[in-house]
């Protein structure tokens, strides 16, 4: 019952993951262009670009209404959260420099065409800054957890949670725009030769940070304390974290499968079952995640 409640959670939290990832992805796009000399990169990167503009949309409009609805419930909650002495403070800067560089660095990669260093530099900046956004962020949420409980959720190390996530907004960006250049296909129209090779290179680029995300998981497994090991090998939690890590092995399947292919588009509602998947690995984690802070 509480993984089908964390459903629909765990989406929209994709989304976003998929929206931090996915100046990251862009941004490589576009490097790998300069160097290889090759269009089909930026114009890659300028998809996956578009996508998180996209996403972030979505994700701001179902922010705002969870922000709402936190209000209404627990408005000492939401006060502690957005107070000056909050653990989260740093973390929420690093979030608004994200969205201050991030969006103006997908929206102007036509205008900027000739002033790549420019973009480049704004889209550096971006990765930067989502990047402290996790280094900051998870470390706060877990001290906000020792604040309200335990021995046990104080001796969980950050370092492979946030290697974790890091990993999964990469995967999750690069996953998601194996779908999105389907759904664009016929719109944007940019030929076949075009989307063969973006398919590839999306499966690929999904592929690698998805191994690291997994060897993060086997990490943190490690890490943990006895008491909690012994928790979740010997209760449902261990049968959801091997049902994430199960799913995990899948997403490299389809993707390797599509990266190899000869000709991708053939076979490409697979790119739609790997974001199914990319869903139900972060539905997982999410549970995990939330099972840990609540541990005493």
């Amino acid at each position: 019952m509480m993984t089908a409640m964390m459903l629909a959670p765990a989406f929209f939290s994709l989304i976003g993951m998929a929206v931090f990832g996915s100046p990251v992805v862009s941004l490589l796009g576009e490097i790998t262009a300069k160097t290889k000399k090759r269009v089909f990169y930026d114009k890659y990167g300028q998809q996956t670009a578009t996508m998180g503009v996209v996403l972030l949309a979505v994700f701001i409009l179902v922010e705002a209404v969870g922000i709402a609805l936190l209000y209404q419930k627990y408005p000492d909650l939401l006060a502690s959260m957005v107070s000056a002495d909050s653990p989260l403070k740093l973390a929420g800067i690093a979030l608004a420099a994200f969205l201050l560089l991030g969006v103006p660095y997908s929206l102007t990669w036509k205008q900027l065409r000739k002033s790549k260093g420019l973009h480049m530099a704004m889209g550096f900046g971006a990765c930067a800054a989502v990047i402290a956004m996790f280094v900051l962020g998870i470390p706060a949420k877990l001290s906000i957890a020792v604040a309200s409980s335990a021995e046990q959720t104080m001796q969980l190390t950050p370092l492979p949670l946030i290697a974790m996530y890091l990993f999964f907004m990469v995967a999750a960006a690069a996953g998601m725009s194996c779908a999105y250049l389907v759904i664009r296909r016929h719109k944007d129209d940019f030929g076949r030769d075009y989307y063969n090779f973006a398919l590839k290179l999306a499966s690929r680029w999904a592929l690698i940070p998805m191994v690291g995300f997994l060897a993060c998981q086997g990490w943190l497994f490690a890490t943990l304390p006895e008491g909690i090991k012994t928790l979740v090998l010997e209760t449902p939690l261990g049968i959801v974290w091997g049902a994430s890590a199960f799913f995990g092995l899948l997403c490299l399947i389809i993707w390797g499968l599509i990266a190899r292919s000869s000709s991708p588009l053939r076979i490409k509602g697979l790119t739609f079952t790997g974001v199914l998947l990319l869903w139900l690995v972060h539905t997982g984690n999410a549970l995990l995640f939330v099972n840990f802070m609540s541990m005493s």
